[in-house]
């Protein structure tokens, strides 16, 4: 092998083979935590939430009639929708909520669990009718839903209120015991009574609380008032006419406005396919970039070495040992490239997962990567040393 002659040629071109060994060093650091990227985006994008987000429309009224300013008023016209709504033929479940699936957020706080040592923990908080794990597609696991009777609308009631909660939320504070029947204590020292407990619950949301949830009992009726609709498989498109025409049939004093839970978790994931759609543009570009780089770079080395070449044609060297020699010479530069680069990968991810929570490299990945580009080093050495086994060496030793 020609390992002597090769390190005395890179040591003679220090400076033009090094920008190689930094290129390929921040390709692989770039392309491999890109890649890290894209699979994180996409692991959310299959993340089941366990709501039957197919069939379930999003509904929210803004009143303008003057009736609306009076709490009993909204209260009562709540109540009018939900049994309006619930007639509707195709409609399996309905409930009055300020909880939004898909979002990207919310409405939390912490919460204790009561008699415990008053550790706090974050987790989603919404209030709801008695129809809301059936609206959601979700199950009850044990205890019972909530009830009619569970709901307390006196803003300056200090009785304890009424709530499920999901179960990884009743993992997490009651550590594998049941909670039904358990106290909670949230973050306005309001006492929670726990009768049931829910499962799946999955909505992605600001902090890391995406499993988390508690689900009071109560009427939602500030400047509007929010339902979840589940409909029938196969029905959206003709019961959702029907729910507006209902709704103001009943009261027309407000405006109504309706969205697909598809359309809202369209919605939430265009970053991510703007960040998908992005890195894979980088991964292209850096890749092309130092691909380029290897050719430009290999076939100066080539046209520079013209005459060496033809000298070793004209003794006897096969067109193979030419191949041979700027393919080993790649080999070389790149595996240095590689070394550096695997640092460099790690030292990255690291910076990232560090400021901006994202996914830990996948050695896997990082493997994927090395491969690829020994194959790029491969693919662009041979399009300039192809060039070389073609030198005549006649001509090659009267060039310059």
């Amino acid at each position: 092998m020609e390992f002597g002659p090769i390190i005395r040629a890179l040591k003679r071109n220090k400076v033009r083979f090094l920008l190689i060994v930094v290129q390929i060093a921040i390709t692989l650091a770039v392309v491999t935590n890109a890649i890290t990227m894209i699979r994180d985006e996409g692991d959310k994008m299959l993340k089941r939430s366990g709501f039957d987000d197919d069939n379930i429309v999003w509904v929210r009224t803004r009143p303008f009639s003057p009736a609306f300013k009076d709490l009993p008023y909204r209260i009562s016209v709540v109540n009018a929708d939900l049994r309006g709504i619930q007639a509707i033929p195709g409609v399996v479940a309905v409930a009055n909520t300020n909880f939004l699936p898909w979002q990207g957020g919310g409405s939390s706080g912490e919460v204790s669990a009561g008699g415990g040592d008053g550790s706090k923990f974050r987790t989603q908080m919404y209030y709801n009718t008695p129809g809301i794990l059936d609206a959601l597609g979700v199950h009850l696991v044990s205890g019972r839903p909530l009830r009619d009777t569970d709901i307390d609308d006196d803003p300056n009631s200090k009785a304890p209120s009424t709530a499920v909660i999901s179960r990884d939320l009743e993992k997490l504070l009651f550590k594998g015991k049941s909670a039904v029947g358990r106290q909670l204590n949230d973050s306005d020292n309001t006492v929670v009574n726990v009768v049931g407990v829910f499962d799946p619950f999955y909505n992605p949301y600001g902090w890391p609380i995406h499993e988390y949830a508690l689900m009071y009992a109560g009427h939602v009726s500030r400047t509007g008032a929010m339902f979840l609709v589940r409909v029938k498989p196969g029905t959206m498109a003709q019961v959702v006419p029907l729910i507006e025409k209902r709704m103001l049939q009943a009261n027309n004093g407000r405006n109504i406005t309706m969205k697909t839970i598809d359309e809202i978790k369209d919605t939430y994931f265009t970053q991510g396919r703007i960040v998908r759609g992005a890195m894979s543009m980088v991964i292209a570009l850096i890749v092309l970039v130092t691909g380029l780089g290897i050719v430009g770079v290999t076939a100066f080395s080539v046209t520079e070495r013209r005459k060496q070449i033809g000298t070793r044609r004209a003794l006897g060297a096969t067109k193979g040992a030419v191949l041979r020699y700027f393919l080993l010479e790649n080999w070389i530069v790149t595996n240095a490239g590689l070394i550096l680069g695997v640092a460099a990968a790690y030292g990255l991810n690291i910076l990232l997962v560090t400021k901006t929570s994202g996914a830990k490299l996948d050695w896997r990945y990082l493997a994927m990567a090395i491969v690829l580009l020994w194959l790029q080093g491969i693919i662009a050495t041979l399009i300039p040393a192809m060039r070389a086994t073609r030198f005549s060496p006649v001509i090659a030793t009267r060039g310059a």
